[in-house]
């Protein structure tokens, strides 16, 4: 299962115990981060009046031609123009020009507003006084009632992030509460006879870091956690826990932290095992693989694994996730395309998500690994801004793009290194194959035995005499056990694809026993597959032995690298050679893109 399969799995799981949330009030402030539970819309028109735009002279209509006016009292923003010009403008005086200032409500009869800069003088006047003014159009510096939004007019949508603007916007109405979504109430579980909190630790016993993670992760993820709970290893314990948390606190979700994978005392997974509604088991994903969930007395449990990372990662993959899809609360994952800055490789049947920083390099995001990727290297994940999506057997280089899944509290203002600066690669001549110059081949023997010592390879040294004598630049063969053959590969697969060989002949692994693996690792990464190759080995095989259709053998083309993969036994060795005597010249040359003799 994916990890975003999971997420989905966990988000159903989330609406049918839990089901859908009531809105909640809460006061203004309190809202910041919270998302509305329904449109917001205005209760006054903005602005509520006619107002100045800008500190200078109001005049009536007959004035707008401009002249010399005697200066009225004052209308400071916040007073009643009434109060002072109790028959409008007209009635104080025709020639009457009003000191208005920025805010101000506009009085009876004026028509426009002349800053005060352009006044002469440019300046205010005392009462009574006189100012020449320019001339000036009808409406000029003036706000009206609703210019900005009528009463009624939708101000925010449903689901929308409260933050400083909005709230604002809404205190500008008159509201001072906001309705908004309520939060899943969320109680956290760490622990084990290894961990202690508040306390020194006794030998053999570590502090606990993953209660603290969950909470400050919950903080900065829109995740409402109202209590904690720790346990031993013993179930009983667990269960007592649980049950105390679910009867004081009366959570929507229990989080676990640790207790779920394969060892004797996964007191979680005990527990989760003997519910009714649970699963316990990996999704392809590292850290993090072991997950599991259940229903506890109509209490959902998601259960995560206990290394520190592998909790701060499935609470970024699968957890946020899981909450966003089933409530629409909280904080909604954001990812980004940014470019790295070293080379990376990817694993097999699994995708890694490796610490992160993303920052700016210039127009570019940028990002660079943050340590390794062990899951208990919790140090090294300090100031990492995001999680690196890096699929399976996946190569990226500096400078090519990869996906960065952001945490909430990520800023761009950290540094990273620019991108290299990426040398022009030169162009490989293929085309040359006049006594072998240029032809260029590999051989694996896949053999935990012959890696071991205890079995004498033969089939590698037939193969690479073989290879030489057709003119292909080959190094000895290279031995490695079966389960090392795809960390190998993938060695190889960092390479640039250019320095890889044009042909690659591996020998055992393509059987059936549990230890075979060289089909399937092979297999994975061909990009071309090239069936009736095998189809006749294995009739060249077929005529010495019928044993030989036990075979799984596979072929096919991977950049511009040929690759077949021969059985362990020198029969089959040698039926492979057989055919591909007469072939592989021909295969060469048409993935260089020759023509091929007529």
């Amino acid at each position: 299962m994916s990890t975003e399969t999971y997420a989905d799995t966990l988000a159903r799981l989330l609406l049918d115990t839990v089901g859908e949330l009531p809105a909640i009030s809460l006061p203004l402030r309190e809202a910041i981060g919270w998302r509305l539970a329904a449109d917001l819309l205005t209760k006054h028109p903005s602005p509520r009046f006619d107002n100045s735009q800008m500190d200078g002279y109001g005049i009536g209509y007959a004035n707008v031609a401009g002249g010399r006016f005697r200066v009225g009292p004052d209308v400071p923003a916040g007073t009643d123009p009434t109060d002072i010009y109790h028959y409008g403008v007209n009635g104080y005086g025709h020639d009457t020009a009003v000191p208005i200032m920025t805010g101000a409500k506009i009085p009876e009869d004026v028509v426009a507003i002349i800053p005060v800069e352009q006044a002469d003088p440019p300046h205010f006047v005392d009462t009574g006084e006189y100012v020449y003014l320019p001339s000036v159009e009808v409406g000029t510096f003036i706000r009206k009632t609703g210019s900005d939004m009528p009463a009624g007019t939708l101000l925010a949508r449903q689901n929308t992030l409260v933050d400083a603007a909005l709230v604002a916007a809404a205190a500008s109405q008159g509201i001072a509460e906001l309705t908004v979504k309520a939060r899943p109430k969320i109680a956290v579980v760490a622990g084990g006879d290894e961990v202690v909190a508040g306390k020194t630790p006794r030998q053999a016993q570590i502090f606990d870091a993953n209660t603290p993670l969950m909470q400050a992760f919950g903080t900065t993820h829109g995740m409402e956690i109202i209590a904690t709970g720790s346990t031993t290893d013993e179930l009983r314990d667990f269960q007592s826990e649980i049950d105390r948390l679910i009867r004081d606190h009366a959570p929507d979700i229990l989080i676990t932290s640790g207790g779920i994978s394969e060892g004797k005392y996964e007191v979680v997974r005990q527990l989760l095992d003997r519910l009714e509604v649970s699963w316990v088991g990996k999704i392809q994903q590292q850290p993090g693989g072991p997950q599991g969930y259940g229903v506890y007395n109509r209490t959902p449990i998601i259960a995560l694994p206990g290394n520190p990372i592998s909790t701060l990662v499935s609470l970024r993959m699968v957890v946020v996730p899981a909450l966003w899809k089933a409530f629409r609360s909280g904080w909604s994952p954001l990812a980004v395309q940014t470019k790295i800055n070293s080379t990376v490789t990817g694993i097999r049947g699994k995708t890694q998500y490796r610490r992160g920083t993303v920052g700016l390099q210039g127009a570019d995001l940028v990002t660079q690994l943050q340590g390794e990727a062990g899951s208990h290297l919790l140090a090294q994940a300090v100031g990492s801004n995001a999680l690196l999506e890096i699929p399976p057997l996946s190569r990226f280089k500096p400078g090519q793009t990869v996906t960065a899944h952001l945490f909430a509290d990520a800023t761009f203002d950290v540094a990273v290194k620019p991108l290299p600066h990426l040398k022009p690669q030169p162009v490989v001549d293929r085309s040359s194959t006049a006594d072998g110059q240029g032809k260029t081949a590999q051989v694996i023997i896949a053999s935990t035995r012959a890696a071991a010592g205890t079995y004498e390879d033969e089939a590698g040294p037939q193969l690479v005499q073989w290879l030489r004598s057709k003119g292909y630049v080959t190094p000895n063969a290279l031995v490695v056990a079966d389960h090392d053959l795809a960390n190998t590969m993938t060695q190889l697969m960092a390479e640039d694809q250019e320095a890889l060989p044009d042909l690659l002949i591996t020998s055992g692994g393509t059987g059936i026993s549990p230890t075979d693996q060289t089909v399937d690792v092979i297999g994975e990464i061909l990009d071309v597959q090239l069936p009736h190759v095998m189809t006749a080995i294995l009739l060249e095989g077929l005529r010495h032995t019928p044993h030989a259709a036990l075979s799984r053998g596979i072929a096919g083309v991977v950049g511009h690298t040929f690759v077949a993969t021969l059985p362990g036994s020198l029969g089959g060795v040698r039926d492979g050679m057989t055919v591909l005597d007469d072939i592989v010249d021909h295969i060469v040359e048409q993935i260089r893109g020759q023509d091929h003799q007529r």
